[in-house]
């Protein structure tokens, strides 16, 4: 089965500490995911983010893992680090174990654009590249969008749908849904406000993944 789950695509373009120090304290909202394959709870996928002022930082981790009764049929593990100033990103550091396959990726703001050193990409991105952390409602509105994973630039199409309602944290919550086509197949949704709050796609062996807000 293996790498045949597909799941790292969905799940890092959906992309280094834990903590965000002394100097950054004043608010921090949590984003935290149970992921189920097949209805099976798999791993967790959390963001937090924390804001002072224009500045934010937000740290991602993510741990899935399939098994069959005592055996490890895939793992992903992916921890990043972002930093923002205002809606720009200015820094972003990442790194993956794809099921053993090491991926890393490091962005850096330089003059009026993105200077990016991944394991996909290397060279300079425009200001407004968006990574797939997904934790921004302004995601599915950008043009250019970086794979957190490996610094990939994504083909990607948005089809906006009308606000339904959808179940997460134990609620059912008025949120609109936006479905994404091309490199990846994932669908998203967001409350009125912005936030993410649910995902789901098919991965390449057939399973359904979804993500589950806590």
């Amino acid at each position: 089965m293996g790498k045949a789950v597909g799941l790292a695509l969905c799940v890092a373009v959906l992309t280094a500490t834990s903590g965000f120090g002394a100097a950054l304290a004043t608010e921090v909202e949590t984003r935290d995911f149970e992921v189920f394959r097949n209805g099976e709870r798999i791993g967790h996928h959390r963001v937090e983010i924390a804001r002072d002022g224009e500045r934010s930082v937000v740290n991602v981790d993510i741990n899935l893992r399939v098994t069959f009764g005592p055996l490890t049929l895939y793992r992903y593990v992916h921890q990043s680090r972002e930093e923002w100033r205002g809606d720009r990103l200015v820094s972003l550091v990442s790194s993956t174990d794809n099921d053993g396959d090491a991926e890393t990726l490091r962005a850096v703001a330089e003059g009026d654009g993105l200077k990016v050193n991944g394991t996909r990409f290397t060279g300079m991105l425009p200001a407004d590249t968006m990574p797939t952390s997904y934790w921004r409602g302004d995601f599915v509105r950008r043009h250019t969008i970086m794979d957190s994973q490996n610094g990939r630039v994504l083909d990607l199409r948005v089809q906006p749908e009308s606000f339904e309602t959808a179940s997460a944290a134990r609620d059912e919550i008025p949120a609109r849904r936006f479905h994404l086509t091309g490199d990846i197949d994932l669908t998203l949704w967001y409350d009125r406000d912005g936030h993410w709050v649910k995902s789901a796609f098919r991965a390449k062996d057939g399973s359904q993944v979804e993500y589950r807000l806590r």
